[in-house]
């Protein structure tokens, strides 16, 4: 029975998570989004690809990727981002994004 109970509360999880948006840390939550005119005056530090590490409703995988392409930017040390583009996935595709990440003064 206890060989049963794992697979089905790993798969639970996986269900129920299918909805829940990651929490971005504090160095991510700084980066802000922004049009490709307020960065005119910044140094461009890389392109950047997220995405979500599951599949499921399309607002919550984006916002997913977006947060996952916001974590790597702060780890470069962007204060800024300019999204490029965001795919949404489907139930079994998880959503990507694309962000130029920039260093403002």
């Amino acid at each position: 029975m206890a060989k049963v109970k794992r697979p089905l509360t790993a798969f639970l999880v996986l269900l129920v998570c299918q909805g829940c948006a990651n929490t971005p840390s504090r160095q991510a939550a700084a980066v802000k989004e922004v049009d490709a005119r307020a960065v005119a005056n910044c140094a461009l530090i890389s392109t950047i690809h997220g995405k979500s590490l599951l599949g499921g409703a399309a607002s919550t995988s984006a916002a997913n990727a977006v947060v996952d392409v916001k974590e790597q930017a702060a780890g470069l040390g962007a204060n800024a981002i300019v999204m490029q583009r965001v795919d949404n996935g489907d139930m079994y595709t998880p959503a990507s994004a694309t962000a130029k990440a920039y260093k403002c003064n």
